[in-house]
């Protein structure tokens, strides 16, 4: 069995999907019609932005949508079965038009008003976010609530953690204390915990306005860390994603558990594959992220 599964925000870098845009009609014509409706020319950002250009929440979550769909356009040519959509973070948002829940013209509509509405929330609650190394997570589930909450728990050995900014050397500090490794992502905000709750009410209001439906392969959440199909659900999963834990490790251990022995992570960056290979390194990863990758499938 087979999972499509797309990486989120991190993966992005200067030239990112240019590759395929280069050599692919169906890649320019998703770059395009995004263009169109975003009003700007958000390749431009992709294939030449600067770094800091591209860490900026708004153009972050959106540059990394655009390459993930355009890249997987171009994948979808292989025609190889799809039993599981998956994705870490805004890369689960990335499957709902390849699952059909979205139309593209919706799906960046509401990528867009979500990366606003995260920066918002950054704005009134100041906060950022650590990954600490090798670290198991009851210990730092033992010592929630002091400073910081559990963002994403990534693989075996990686968990991301949200903090208030006031506190961050303080964190940093009683972490490398006790021998863990802690490293500042370039994030604007702590994600994927209660310094996103503003961003919640927005989030839904756009969702509502929306048309959305049922998935035709199911999407595994990072809420729950199981599939599916259900608009509602989906629906309901994604608004909870930005408050609640990001339940990676779990959601790659579902899908391997029910036949899962081949995921293709389509878009910039090898992230999930080294986190997937910490998981479970029997497990096959296959990157599309180049034009020589498509072309050895």
């Amino acid at each position: 069995m087979n999972a499509v599964i797309f990486p989120g925000q991190g993966a992005q870098y200067p030239g990112m999907g240019k590759d395929f845009y280069d050599n692919f009609t169906s890649a320019q014509n998703i770059f395009s019609h995004i263009d169109e409706i975003v009003g700007f020319p958000l390749k431009e950002k992709c294939f030449y932005g600067t770094k800091e250009e591209l860490e900026d929440t708004f153009f972050q979550q959106l540059a990394i949508l655009a390459t993930n769909l355009a890249i997987f356009e171009v994948f979808k040519e292989k025609k190889i079965k799809i039993d599981y959509f998956s994705g870490l973070s805004l890369g689960e948002y990335s499957c709902l038009y390849p699952a059909g829940v979205l139309s593209l013209k919706d799906l960046v509509v509401l990528i867009k008003e979500r990366a606003l509405a995260m920066q918002e929330a950054a704005k009134i609650n100041p906060s950022c976010m650590f990954a600490v190394l090798g670290v198991e997570e009851e210990m730092l589930r033992n010592n929630e609530g002091e400073g910081f909450y559990i963002a994403n728990i990534n693989s075996p050995s990686q968990i991301v953690i949200s903090l208030a900014k006031k506190n961050r050397q303080r964190i940093k500090d009683a972490l490398e204390k006790i021998g863990l490794k802690v490293i500042e992502l370039s994030v604007s905000g702590g994600f994927h915990s209660p310094f996103m709750e503003p961003a919640k009410e927005r989030l839904k209001k756009v969702m509502d306005s929306l048309e959305f439906s049922n998935a035709h392969t199911p999407i595994i959440s990072n809420f729950t860390a199981k599939g599916h199909t259900d608009k509602e659900e989906i629906k309901s999963n994604l608004i909870n994603q930005l408050t609640h834990s990001v339940l990676w490790r779990k959601c790659v251990d579902y899908m391997v558990e029910a036949g899962v022995d081949t995921f293709f992570e389509v878009g910039p960056s090898r992230i999930l594959r080294g986190l997937i290979r910490k998981i479970n390194p029997a497990i096959k990863v296959i990157n599309i992220e180049k034009k020589d990758d498509w072309d050895s499938l």
